[in-house]
């Protein structure tokens, strides 16, 4: 009888968040150290889409200030921004 009745698992967004937001570190250790502004304009976009990730999980229940996540991911799309303006201008 309880063949098809499983229980959904129940996702705990704080966790996933900390991962997520651990990765989103390591890739800006690695953008500010790498040399190639192409492959760090790349790098700051993966990082601008993990922020919005991050945003959405608050959204979702992770119990984290959102508006100090905005304020980081705006920080780090005006990184992206400089760093296309420079890629475009060479």
């Amino acid at each position: 009888m309880g063949l098809f009745s499983k229980k959904k698992a129940a996702i705990d967004y704080d966790a996933v968040f900390k991962e997520q937001y651990k990765s989103i570190n390591q890739l800006l250790q690695q953008a500010h150290q790498e040399m190639d502004y192409v492959i760090k304009e790349s790098l700051y976009e993966l990082i601008v889409e993990k922020y919005r990730e991050l945003i959405e999980l608050i959204n979702q229940g992770a119990s984290f200030d959102k508006d100090h996540f905005v304020a980081l991911m705006d920080n780090a799309q005006k990184e992206l921004t400089m760093i296309h303006q420079m890629n475009k201008d060479v």
